[in-house]
């Protein structure tokens, strides 16, 4: 007759899993989370954005910190057709003693149509792009696949996490079972049939 196995090994991987697994529960809740407020912001700004070149027009600088910040003049077109409308754009923060002054000369500038306009995202000349119908399928798609992965990632966790200590009782239940049926019987004692 084999011998069960041991219970230990299981108790181990039990001890193991529990932080790993919840920091990686809160990994996949996080992601979910990302996914859904970009969801939000893509249909909400899907046909109101564009996206404006600004010029370099002030770089300010906060006394007591070492920190510059670059501040840049667009043009914003009127959603209907109208004037458009100069606003300054906040741009990079750069930190260090003394605070550097070196920033683009220009940044683009993906700015959502409300009333005000209001600029949501920068980058290099060429690097952004107007929100489109595409970048909601896309949002939408990158969406249910975070949030299919963190209720997956919630299933495996309570199965782990209730499956592996009856897995261990019942190794351990097993083996003291054998235990005691491998074991002699006590002098005296009426014979096991």
């Amino acid at each position: 007759m084999t011998k069960p196995p041991a219970a230990w090994p299981v108790w181990l991987v039990f001890g193991l899993f529990i932080i790993p697994g919840l920091i990686g529960l809160g990994l996949l809740g996080g992601a979910k989370d990302s996914a859904h407020e970009r969801v939000a912001f893509t249909e909400d700004a899907a046909g109101r954005s564009v996206v404006v070149t600004g010029r370099l027009s002030d770089v300010e600088t906060n006394p007591g910190l070492p920190q510059a910040t670059a501040y840049y003049s667009a043009e914003i077109p009127d959603a209907r057709g109208g004037s458009a409308t100069t606003v300054s754009l906040a741009g990079d923060e750069h930190w260090g003693f003394p605070p550097s002054s070196d920033f683009p000369k220009e940044l683009d500038f993906l700015i959502v149509l409300d009333d005000p306009p209001r600029g949501v995202a920068h980058g290099p000349v060429g690097s952004l792009h107007e929100v489109s119908d595409a970048d909601v399928a896309t949002a939408q798609s990158d969406f249910a696949v975070a949030q299919g992965l963190w209720i997956g990632g919630i299933v495996v966790f309570w199965v782990l996490l209730l499956g592996l200590p009856a897995l261990a009782i019942s190794f351990t239940l097993r083996r003291r079972r054998a235990a005691r049926a491998a074991a002699p019987p006590p002098i005296g004692s009426t014979p096991r049939i």
